[in-house]
């Protein structure tokens, strides 16, 4: 989200279906500067985006440009925030279609309907405005059935671009915690592909020369059984890779035998969203785990060499937001061992903390871009949103500084085993250096670049 300069899986997914319909798709990173130069390479018969939100404002200037100089392309935009803000994107920047939900069978459908010349074709999903009525606006699109989720390959990406390719294994997460957008996109459903198409998928990306992996699932671990039959096909297959992936503190108590054997067949590091260590913030973000979990799951994340993150939260958008409670969420994550990513809790269009903001009028601002899980976009009940917004520095501080001299073994073992990538260090470093030594502001020192 910093950088912009990610190919993600899900657009892959989707020019793939848009190929395997008979479609000549080609996916680039563009920006207002460059969209041009893709334009009269490609000559294109329609034009896709896709976004989060606080990348929206970028793909709104692209389409307007576009909606200027090249009116007679039809434009489609795709992504979280676009399913649940499809009215009013639709209304902001003249986008002629929005995908609301997942792509890779409404997608297909639509080209089909602009080949044959129907502009307005009836497919739930995807949603255009005609004589003032939104229509095909009535669901999220899913796909029944992702064992039928196509093959990715190189060729479906311009020739100066490059991605590196990740795992899907699932979509969807069955757990509602109130800041995740994950369960209002998905309806709270939870799908996996069958162990041996992964399998599949990961032997053609060990032919294509990588030998690590980010499985890009919301939760790897929900079903054991799935895991234990992954390591299985690992083991039976002798594939040599490493891996990451996503989960939670409960399910690593569950069943501390899968972590093992999950840490014998490749992976190396695990991230995981416990938000706060506060008990009553943790019960007023629905995330249903106990600080006893997670103190289990350190250790047994510890005992078979796995390395870990953890995702923090400052903010729960209720009445737990005071310093009080902030000082002791800091105080917590200081004495908890492994590294740790800091946001500000960022309510993000589709989720309950948006809906009960928007409803109690405590969103101070529409501006996307500041959407970004740094800014305080809504005014907390305990403190200013200014104050908020300045404990995300004074975290980091407090956090890494606690630490000490624990942070050189943790970074050497996490570079090894390729858990951690040493630019992302260097640059948090960088960052705090600006903000605490130069006395850069601190927006300006971790600038995005547009």
């Amino acid at each position: 989200m910093r950088k912009g300069h990610q190919i993600y899986q899900g657009l892959l997914f989707v020019a793939a279906s848009a190929r395997d319909a008979g479609h000549q798709p080609v996916v680039v990173i563009a920006n207002q500067h460059n969209i041009h130069r893709y334009i009269r390479r490609y000559q294109p018969d329609v034009i896709g985006f896709s976004c989060v939100t606080a990348t929206y404002p970028l793909v709104s200037d692209m389409i307007k440009i576009i909606k200027v100089e090249y009116p007679d392309i039809p434009t489609v935009i795709g992504g979280h925030h676009v399913t649940f803000m499809y009215r009013e994107t639709i209304l902001d920047c003249g986008v002629d279609y929005v995908c609301r939900g997942e792509g890779e069978e409404v997608f297909p459908a639509l080209l089909d309907a602009l080949k044959a010349g129907n502009r307005h074709p009836r497919i739930p999903g995807m949603v255009f405005l005609k004589d003032g009525v939104f229509h095909n606006e009535e669901i999220i699109a899913l796909i029944d059935d992702i064992n039928t989720l196509p093959r990715i390959t190189m060729d479906l990406v311009a020739p100066e671009f490059n991605f590196s390719p990740k795992i899907v294994s699932s979509r969807g997460c069955p757990f509602k915690c109130s800041y995740c957008s994950i369960s209002a996109f998905y309806g709270g459903r939870y799908r996996q592909r069958r162990v041996e198409d992964v399998i599949q998928d990961i032997e053609d990306y060990i032919s294509w020369g990588y030998d690590h992996f980010w499985f890009h699932d919301d939760n790897l671990t929900v079903d054991g059984k799935w895991v234990n039959d992954f390591c299985q096909m690992i083991e039976d297959k002798n594939l040599k890779f490493t891996w990451n992936s996503m989960s939670r503190v409960d399910l690593i108590c569950r069943d501390p035998k899968l972590i093992e054997r999950m840490a014998r067949c490749g992976c190396r590091m695990l991230s995981i969203g416990i938000e706060s260590g506060v008990p009553e913030v943790l019960k007023s973000i629905n995330k249903k785990i106990s600080i006893p979990q997670i103190k289990q799951a350190v250790k047994i994340m510890e005992s078979v060499g796995i390395s870990y993150d953890w995702f923090m939260l400052l903010g729960s958008g209720d009445e737990y937001d005071t310093p009080e409670i902030m000082e002791r969420n800091i105080r917590f994550f200081s004495k908890l061992p492994g590294m740790i990513l800091i946001s500000v809790l960022t309510p993000f269009p589709g989720t309950e903390v948006f809906n009960r903001l928007q409803a109690e009028d405590r969103i101070r601002h529409y501006n996307w871009e500041d959407y970004d899980i740094t800014h305080c976009v809504y005014n907390p009940l305990g403190m200013s949103w200014q104050q908020m917004e300045k404990y995300l520095p004074i975290a980091y501080k407090k956090v890494y500084l606690a630490k000490g001299w624990k942070l050189i073994p943790l970074f050497i073992h996490g570079v090894r085993t390729k858990a951690i990538r040493l630019d992302m260090f260097t640059s948090g470093l960088k960052s705090l250096f600006k903000t605490f030594v130069l006395k850069t502001n601190f927006y300006d020192s971790i600038q995005k670049q547009r």
